[in-house]
């Protein structure tokens, strides 16, 4: 049930975050990673996308597993250019699983730059 309501609230703060992105600007983005039943809970800081929204999903999955994370449903917030939209939107996920009760762990952004 927890993790119904974490992906049901996550899919409610991607929606706002998926604004369209500018032409020719930074788009931002962060990315949460559940592992099954919800318990531990993965955060990136928000970052510049460099790739689209399934690639990065794929890539921070990738990137977890290479780090000791176990199985994990990787979602990332579509990119906007709206950086502080995006900071909000990572900041209410963090609160969301924080109140859940989920253990977690932040990634930092310049981690995922180092693999790119």
């Amino acid at each position: 049930m927890r993790r119904l309501f974490a992906c049901a609230f996550a899919g409610a703060v991607f929606t706002v975050v998926a604004a369209p992105a500018a032409t020719g600007g930074d788009v931002w983005t962060f990315c949460v990673g559940s592992s099954r039943g919800g318990g531990n809970v993965w955060i990136t800081d928000v970052f510049a996308a460099t790739h689209g929204r399934e690639a990065l999903e794929r890539g921070v999955k990738a990137y977890l597993a290479r780090h000791g994370a176990p199985p994990l449903d990787v979602q990332c917030p579509a990119p906007t250019a709206d950086k502080t939209g995006a900071i909000n939107a990572q900041f209410d996920a963090v609160s969301f699983n924080r109140k859940l009760g989920a253990t977690l762990h932040e990634v930092a952004a310049r981690e995922l730059e180092r693999r790119r």
